[in-house]
């Protein structure tokens, strides 16, 4: 069972399975669980994805990929390639992290400075998406 601590129901619900639990003699294993992003957060990192998605198509920067019998294929750069071939690569590199689900906010600032840096070194900014831009998606 997962309770939200900051929530004030859940946190009651939680004494009381908690209380129950030492009632009855149970044995008990408490884990914190460790949140990693927020829905907000989430949808600003694939707003940025689609944010570089868009710079390397304006630099002129095909995605290349190996297919049919060795043949390179090119296409336009969308969010999920970014996402697979650009992001997951720098996280991996960074923080042995598959997932983006499994970064905070610490380590994706990190691979955002990166990116930045990169696309800095070519006059580009990039940066994480405002609270704005991230309400005129959500909304």
């Amino acid at each position: 069972m997962i309770f939200n601590l900051q929530n004030e129901i859940e946190a009651e619900k939680a004494k009381e399975k908690f209380n129950h639990f030492v009632k009855t003699g149970k044995t008990i294993n408490l884990v914190e669980k460790k949140n990693t992003r927020t829905t907000r957060q989430n949808s600003a990192l694939h707003l940025l994805f689609t944010i570089i998605a868009n710079q390397l198509n304006e630099m002129g920067v095909e995605f290349q990929h190996i297919g049919l019998k060795g043949q390179i294929i090119s296409t336009r750069h969308n969010p999920h390639l970014v996402k697979e071939h650009v992001w997951k690569p720098i996280q991996k590199a960074l923080f042995d992290i598959e997932s983006t689900t499994k970064l905070n906010t610490e380590q994706i600032n990190e691979v955002v400075d990166v990116l930045a840096k990169f696309f800095g070194e070519r006059g580009i900014v990039i940066q994480f998406p405002s609270k704005e831009q991230i309400e005129t998606l959500i909304n």
